[in-house]
């Protein structure tokens, strides 16, 4: 009886000093007070323990239907004591992205450990950790409404000079920087279109950064538009709201690029200049004025009278006429501003054709080009207008 019991310590103790010594792998998800929502980051560490003689390792991540994930910096190893013996603790921070609302799984993960047996002998040990369920509350914004979940946005603005003040033909930059906490690039919203009918827009492609930290990642995105008014009178480009939501206070916020005006400095110096110099006019001032008043109430009967299409050939023919002569001159702006009447003076032309028409011109104002795309912009319009039937839109 006696040697039966010291038998079973003997196992006992053995079991216990095997339990001690085998390899542990686990996924810990940091503690929170809510339950994530679709898209919302959820962080979590995996943690390893290990008392093995360590010669190479991979941990190695299964893709998952249900979630992304990013890694958030470099592997921390460190010796502890783990249960009264030494131990090497492995650690990888991790962010989970849950693709949709319900109760999820994220998979085992597996550490490919290559390990110094028994006389030295290479030998290779796969850990793995235990499957985690996470139940995600659905998103509260509504169906096709954007959804930008982050713990923090930071929006600035800068321009290369003063937009309200601008010499002639001289172009502004505008630069947007956008930092998100808690976003991957793929989540940052597309850049905004900034267009007017008075102004020329050209945005070069878009900057995306990314770095990681332990709390999660930091994505930035930068956005660039050069811009040109085509009249020089100021405008105002309005205002662009970026919805998103703050998973700390749980509240829906907005980042707003705002408004901001444009124009040559000249349009308003002249302006003036001829108000006061038209002030002490006597009757030649009233003359003009009635004149003008005449041909406002032409142009408006006009535009009541149905249209017709031998009417809509000779106005045609004669922007056609004189874009061929600013294109000769190689001048660019004034091509490109005749172009643009052109193309939406008559009946509406699709944005897309428009945008490929104006191109030439645009390219050669924005960027290094030569006089020859001017040409290529003159033939494809012309082209274009003359080929329609009188009264068919261009983008038909």
């Amino acid at each position: 009886m006696v040697r039966l019991l010291l038998l079973l310590l003997v196992l006992a103790g053995s079991a216990a000093a095997q339990d001690r010594d085998a390899a542990r792998l686990e996924l810990v998800l940091d503690p929170r007070e809510a339950a994530p929502l679709e898209g919302e980051m959820v962080l979590a560490t995996l943690r390893g323990i290990y008392r093995q003689n360590i010669t190479r390792e991979e941990v190695k991540l299964r893709p998952m239907t249900d979630f992304d994930w990013v890694r958030l910096g470099l592997d921390s190893w460190t010796e502890e004591r783990i249960d009264g013996l030494p131990a090497r603790v492995f650690e990888r921070r991790l962010a989970f992205y849950p693709r949709r609302e319900g109760t999820l799984e994220i998979l085992p993960i597996a550490h490919r450990l290559e390990v110094l047996g028994a006389g030295g002998k290479r030998e290779t040990v796969i850990v793995r950790s235990d499957p985690v369920a996470l139940t995600v509350a659905p998103s509260p914004a509504a169906a096709g409404q954007p959804w930008l979940p982050l713990r923090a946005l930071e929006l600035s603005e800068s321009w290369d000079t003063d937009p309200a003040k601008l010499s002639d033909g001289q172009s502004a930059t505008r630069r947007i920087v956008l930092r998100a906490f808690g976003a991957t690039p793929e989540m940052m919203p597309q850049q905004p279109v900034l267009r007017q009918p008075w102004l020329i827009s050209f945005a070069p492609p878009e900057e995306r950064n990314f770095q990681v930290t332990p709390e999660g990642p930091v994505s930035t995105v930068v956005w660039t538009w050069k811009l040109r008014p085509i009249t020089g009178e100021p405008g105002v480009i309005p205002p662009v709201t970026i919805p998103w939501f703050d998973t700390g206070s749980r509240t829906p916020e907005t980042a707003t690029i705002p408004s901001a005006s444009i124009g040559y400095a000249s349009f308003s110096d002249n302006a003036a200049a001829r108000w006061h110099s038209l002030g002490g006019g006597g009757w030649p001032v009233w003359a003009l004025s009635g004149l003008a008043a005449l041909v406002v109430v032409a142009l408006s009967l006009r535009d009541r009278i149905p249209e017709t299409g031998l009417r809509q050939r000779w106005e045609q023919r004669r922007l056609l006429l004189r874009l061929r002569g600013r294109v000769r001159a190689r001048d660019a702006a004034g091509a490109r501003r005749t172009a643009s009447r052109l193309l939406e003076g008559m009946p509406p032309v699709g944005e897309g054709q428009r945008l490929r028409l104006l191109r030439p011109a645009d390219d050669l104002l924005y960027r290094e080009g030569t006089g020859g795309s001017l040409d290529v912009m003159y033939r494809e319009t012309r082209e274009a207008v003359l080929r329609r039937p009188p009264g068919q839109s261009l983008g038909s």
